[in-house]
Order: C-alpha cells, then sequence, then structure tokens
C-alpha cells in the first residue's frame, strides 16, 4: 500500500496538473482496483494451470524487476533535506495498531468459536475496550497524537465516513451471500467464478472514465454523484433478487457483476474527492489515514463478518424447515428420491447403494434451496436498504463542488508585491 501510495503521489501532477482530486482518484484507483481484480483472476488460472507457488515467484521476479529498473534510471538527487522522525506519536501508533487487531480478532473468529463462549473471544472484547479506552484518552492528552482530534470535528470528512460505512454493507454483502450461491446453488468452481470477475473488472473500468469525465468536464454535484452510486449497487441486489434461481445460469450474474464493480470504484473515487474539502495540509494524509482505517477495519471488517454469520443462521434455518417437511405425504420430495433412486438403479447399483445415493440427492437439493433461500432474503433486504439511502442522500446538502488549484508562481509574486505595497502604505500613513 505504501508503495503504490508514493508511485502515485509521485505522478498526480502529470495526471491532474491543477490538483483535482476527483481526476486524480479516478485514474489511481482505477488502476488499483483493476490491478487487484485482474492479478486475482490471473493467479487462479496460475493456480489450475500450474501451482499455486508460480503467482508468488512472478511476483517476486517483477519487483526485483522494479528495484534494478529504479537503481538504474532514477538519480539520487534529494530535493529537500533529510528529516528526523520528529513528532511521530509512535505510542500511538502502537495503540491504535492493538485495538484494531484486538476488534479484528473478534470478528473474524466470533462465528468460528461461538462468540461469548470462548474464552479468546472475551479477552479480544476485553482487550478492544482496554486498548480503545487508552487510544482515545492519549490522542486528547498529549501535544502531537497519531490522528489528532480536529479531523473528526470537520463535517466534510464525517460526511464521507458515513457514506462509507453505508455503502461497505452492499460491498461485503456481496462477497459473502455470492461465494455460497456461486458454489452451492450454481455449482461454478473457482476457474469459472474467477471468469464471472471479468465483469467486475469491465464496470471499474467503465466507471473510472465515467468519474474521469465527470471531475474534469461536467463537474456535477455530488448529490448526483453518490445517488448514482447507491443506485448502482441497489439495481445490482435488486437483479439478483428476482433473476437467480436453481434454474438461472452464470449469465444472469454478467450485468449485476458490472454494476457492482461501476458502483465501486464510484464511491471510493467520490468519497477521496468530497474528504479533501475544507482539509489543510497539515492533516491531509490523516484524513486519509482516518479514511482507510474506517473502510478497512471498521466498514470492511464488521460488516463482513455480520453478514457472513446472517447468511449462515438464515440457512441453517431454511435447512430445518425444508427438512422437517420431507417426508412419505411430501409428494414433491416423494418424487425427487423415487427419480434419484430409479436413476441410481439404472447406472448398477444395488438397492441399497441406491437408496443411500437417493437420500444424498435429497439432502443436496434441501441444501441448495436453503443457500438459494437465505441469499434471495438478503439480497431483498438490501434492495430495500438501498432505495432507504438514496431516499436519505437526496435530503442531505453535500455543497457545491469546486476544484483544489495549485496557485502558479505569478500569482504568488502578484499577491506577495500586492501585500508589499499595502504594507508601506499603511506605514507611510502612520509616519
Amino acid at each position: 500500500m505504501l508503495g503504490t501510495f508514493e508511485a502515485l503521489v509521485s505522478i498526480q501532477l502529470i495526471i491532474t496538473p491543477n490538483k483535482d482530486y476527483g481526476v486524480f482518484f479516478s485514474v489511481a484507483l482505477g488502476i488499483v482496483l483493476l490491478s487487484g481484480q485482474v492479478s486475482g483472476i490471473w493467479a487462479t488460472f496460475l493456480n489450475y494451470d500450474f501451482d499455486w507457488r508460480v503467482i508468488y515467484k512472478i511476483m517476486l521476479a517483477a519487483n526485483a524487476l522494479m528495484i534494478l529498473l529504479a537503481q538504474l534510471l532514477l538519480q539520487p538527487i534529494r530535493v529537500a533535506k533529510k528529516l528526523p522522525f520528529y513528532g511521530i506519536d509512535w505510542m500511538g501508533y502502537i495503540l491504535w495498531s492493538c485495538f484494531f487487531t484486538s476488534l479484528t480478532y473478534f470478528f473474524c473468529y466470533g462465528q468460528v468459536l461461538d462468540w461469548f463462549h470462548s474464552e479468546m473471544i472475551q479477552l479480544s472484547v476485553v482487550l478492544s475496550v482496554f486498548f480503545g479506552i487508552l487510544t482515545f484518552w492519549r490522542m486528547f492528552s498529549v501535544k502531537r497524537p497519531y490522528l489528532k482530534p480536529r479531523i473528526f470535528t470537520i463535517d466534510t470528512v464525517n460526511i464521507s465516513i458515513v457514506i462509507m460505512l453505508l455503502m461497505q454493507p452492499f460491498l461485503s454483502a456481496s462477497g459473502s451471500v455470492m461465494g455460497p450461491f456461486t458454489a452451492g446453488v450454481l455449482r461454478l468452481d473457482d476457474l469459472h467464478n474467477s471468469t464471472l470477475n471479468w465483469w467486475i473488472a469491465l464496470g471499474i473500468a467503465t466507471g473510472s472514465l465515467f468519474c474521469y469525465y465527470w471531475f474534469l468536464k461536467i463537474e456535477g454535484s455530488f448529490k448526483l454523484f453518490f445517488v448514482i452510486s447507491f443506485a448502482s449497487i441497489t439495481l445490482y441486489y435488486g437483479l439478483l433478487y428476482f433473476d437467480l434461481s436453481t434454474y438461472a445460469d452464470s449469465d444472469v450474474i454478467n450485468f449485476p457483476y458490472f454494476l457492482r464493480g461501476f458502483a465501486n470504484i464510484l464511491l471510493f473515487v467520490g468519497v477521496g474527492k468530497y474528504i479533501t474539502r475544507n482539509v489543510g495540509l497539515d492533516i491531509f494524509t490523516q484524513v486519509l489515514c482516518y479514511l482507510a482505517m474506517a473502510r478497512n477495519s471498521l466498514g470492511s471488517l464488521i460488516p463482513t463478518s455480520l453478514i457472513g454469520y446472517a447468511e449462515y443462521w438464515r440457512t441453517s434455518d431454511f435447512n430445518n424447515k425444508l427438512s422437517s417437511k420431507i417426508d412419505t405425504l411430501n409428494v414433491s420430495a416423494s418424487m425427487f428420491y423415487q427419480s434419484a433412486y430409479k436413476q441410481a438403479i439404472t447406472t448398477g447399483n444395488d438397492t441399497n447403494d441406491a437408496a443411500i445415493q437417493a437420500g444424498k440427492q435429497i439432502f443436496l437439493k434441501v441444501n441448495q434451496q436453503s443457500v438459494l433461500l437465505a441469499g434471495r432474503e438478503i439480497f431483498g433486504l438490501m434492495t430495500i436498504l438501498g432505495i432507504f439511502v438514496i431516499a436519505i442522500l437526496l435530503t442531505v446538502h453535500f455543497g457545491r463542488p469546486f476544484i483544489s488549484k495549485i496557485p502558479s508562481w505569478y500569482k504568488l509574486r502578484s499577491v506577495l508585491s500586492l501585500n508589499n505595497i499595502k504594507q508601506r502604505s499603511f506605514n507611510d500613513i502612520e509616519k
């Protein structure tokens, strides 16, 4: 992440000479998200064709090549003096890290360890509260905290964080629900799942071009921009709710996946652009740090854990309800069992093996239906929630868009000269 950030920042003024963060994030985040999608697809194909270690060997070779090119092509010219690590709150850094580590452990392993029935989960909760109190106490007590309290009082920053937290459940629910559905209902393997991700990559590329044109030419309102983003992800869930069934194929997922990638890039670019308003250079990097923590720890971790648990709970509930209805009086279950039994007999199995195979088939059918019903229930709830969020966004005032431009040297020289003239005139009047 640090290498990617430094590499993109070094060409920021080439991408946008007037320092328009909307244009910059359209290109930068488009590269980052597309690289993640394409590398994941490529790694899956390499895993099937060769070995799972091949992708790591290729990455090591690519990094070694980049280091060699940097050593050969870049000159060791430093434009400024070396600055010591003065004023960095190392203790605050450690406390923030411990706080998020404890919180991450709780949400990652809560379902696996049966939540509060596990001593490790109880310990993680105690440590999260303990480190959380110490972290916020230090933030308000030291002169140079790791994160200044002032960043929590800026309206544009808080609105951006809220929008990010509202969007993350939509992005998290997609991965938590679609994984079991494509594997359990559509019976797709990892190779075909990776092929579907090309539609997400196409949506990201289209969204990146849309954002670039929006902030470079249109300069429209943030309200409309965020509404388009949430409308795309809401339509994604709406299409999945109405299209997915046991008779559906993978083609019905193509356009929803495109909308998912499109909404994803719009959200990140819009939030990255909007959060830079009313933010000075002294806290700019801290605001980006705050945004990254909110997205990766709170926004991504918590919804993924809770929605994954909801998927597991609803699947188990539907499984129990459907299983309780299967008996000799259930016509559909009896017909399915007899069909599977006869098919097993025709393949050369005896009556005992045929009965076992028919029982397995009906168990798989019940589990398939349970996954489908649980997934559609979550898709429907997310569609309703998306409509509700869009209605809220229509009532929020985001302010007029603007572009933060770098003043030219001529303008700076003119302003300084004008200030000197005014100061001399004032001194002459005093005399």
